[in-house]
């Protein structure tokens, strides 16, 4: 879970270190007006992503931040049917 305190600014600054990071999405939840705990973060190559990974564990304003790859989406390398 990524901290109330924590800023998409901040998650960018962190994982930059990474990599590119190319996206940093921080969804809010309207309601509450604070964020929902989690985060996407989009790189601009797999070996980025790679590079994430290799570390332990990631520590932001003392939590520690479970991450998970996401797959690529497939419907992209779909063919059209009646091609």
């Amino acid at each position: 879970d990524v901290p109330w305190t924590v800023s998409s600014r901040e998650l960018k600054e962190y994982f930059s270190q990474f990599g590119a990071v190319q996206r940093c999405q921080l969804p809010f939840d309207r309601d509450t007006g604070f964020h929902r705990r989690y985060c996407w973060i989009k790189f601009s190559t797999p070996e980025d992503v790679q590079n994430v990974f290799q570390k332990d564990s990631h520590i932001l304003e003392g939590a520690k931040l479970v991450l998970r790859e996401q797959s690529r989406r497939r419907h992209s390398q779909q063919k059209n049917p009646s091609e």
